[in-house]
Parts: C-alpha cells; structure tokens; sequence
C-alpha cells in the first residue's frame, strides 16, 4: 500500500469507529480532515494506527500544523 491507501484505510477506520460514519467514496486530497469530526481522542488513535501500520508517522505530519488540515497534508512526503 501507498502512503496515500494507508492513510485513508487507517482515516476509514476511525471514522467508522469514533464518529459511526462511513467515509465518503470522494475524498480527495483537499477534503477537510474536520469533517470528519476528529477531536484530539480520535485523532490520536488515527496517529496511533498509521505508526503502528508503517513504523513510523509520516513527516507530513509531524513537521506540518499541529493538525494537518487537509486528507493531503497527512499524504505527501517530503523529498
């Protein structure tokens, strides 16, 4: 899986899980993360996930916002 797939399944995941809806088929790069209702419970289990998953958080986020805004800034890597 992509950097990209995995950050959406383990979104997917928390989602369902926390805010008991489905993710939309049309999320896009731009799709604001609030959306999604992520509060800082939710969004530390979605960290959690990816960190479990991967090995490690991806940089976007860790050098980026507190908070990446967007389904995007979790997504790119930086070169």
């Amino acid at each position: 899986m992509t950097i990209r797939e995995t950050v959406l399944h383990y979104l997917a995941e928390v989602v369902t899980e926390y805010a008991s809806f489905q993710l939309p088929d049309d999320v896009t790069d731009a799709t604001k993360l609030d959306a999604f209702w992520l509060d800082s419970v939710t969004y530390t289990a979605f960290i959690s996930r990816l960190e479990e998953a991967l090995g490690y958080i991806p940089a976007p986020i860790l050098e980026g916002p507190l908070f990446p805004e967007t389904v995007g800034d979790g997504c790119r890597s930086h070169t």
